[in-house]
């Protein structure tokens, strides 16, 4: 049970290295490949798009100026990622074997890129501070909702995840996507909390019995997790909470159980799961 192929997002911002860091960690964990998508806006193609719309053109000058801008980004990515697996010992570069950590050239819209890497990969890596600026948030929901990829949310250092995880359980589809994707991530913890918020549970449409997921995961040889049930109107931060309490490097949630379109109106578990900058680390499925 473990992890083979997995993608970091990268923009060129604030949150690349811890990204990269876990990516790099986890490659080193799992014997696996890990590869850096960059997804920095193309500011050539922009530009051009813009100028056909106003009926402008660039100069050469403007041109290359925006292609050097690219360049720098691309090194910039480069030498986090290096600098990343040097810290975890990991191969660094393209190649064959592993663990490795390499970086991908920038060579599709950043929404392409993610959709055709995704298709065979185990999961996603995304940083917590990368969601506050540039095009990570929407990466996030087009990865969750139109990719159907499971999603890691980094926050703190990667050794946390050899700690207490803790999986946010209500017996919904997206849970049960969630609890199979982090299987490999589950079986490296110390221990494992189930939390369930009674007062947010759906019992028509889903089976919340949490014997039922303590069977699949003794299946799977990761070991029955400890239940707590929990009361409040805010599920999110109820979860988030108590995941906290138990020290929990790791929380497991399906994401957006309903419409994103509800839970941006109304506000729900996933949004309060990602409007906290600190926590543990979310590995997130829908």
């Amino acid at each position: 049970m473990s992890l083979k192929r997995i993608l970091a997002l990268a923009s060129g911002g604030a949150g690349d290295p811890s990204a990269l860091a876990f990516a790099a960690w986890l490659a080193g964990q799992h014997d696996a490949v890990a590869e850096v998508v960059p997804v920095y806006p193309d500011s050539v193609v922009d530009m051009v798009t813009l100028g056909l719309v106003l009926g402008a053109t660039l100069s050469r000058d403007a041109f290359e100026e925006l292609a050097e801008a690219e360049r720098t980004m691309q090194g910039r990515i480069e030498v986090a990622a290096r600098q990343s697996a040097n810290a975890a010992d990991v191969v660094y570069g393209a190649g064959e074997g592993a663990p490795r950590l390499s970086v991908l050239t920038r060579g599709l819209r950043p929404a392409l890129a993610l959709s055709r890497n995704a298709a065979l990969a185990d999961l996603i890596v995304i940083a917590q501070e990368g969601l506050k600026t540039g095009p990570l948030e929407d990466l996030l929901s087009q990865a969750l909702l139109g990719d159907r990829a499971p999603v890691l949310i980094t926050r703190g250092d990667p050794d946390r995840l050899s700690g207490p995880a803790a999986i946010a359980w209500d017996g919904s589809p997206q849970a049960g996507r969630a609890v199979r994707a982090a299987l490999p991530l589950l079986a490296m913890a110390s221990g494992i909390h189930v939390l369930q918020c009674v007062s947010s549970l759906d019992r028509e449409a889903a089976d919340p019995d949490i014997d039922l997921l303590n069977d699949y995961l003794r299946l799977h040889g990761v070991g029955a997790g400890v239940a707590t049930m929990l009361e409040g109107e805010d599920a999110g931060a109820v979860l988030l909470a108590a995941a906290e309490g138990k020290r929990a490097g790791l929380l497991v949630a399906g994401a957006w159980g309903h419409s994103r379109l509800r839970e941006t109106i109304f506000g729900g578990a996933t949004r309060s799961f990602l409007r906290r900058n600190d926590g543990p680390s979310l590995l997130l499925a829908h």
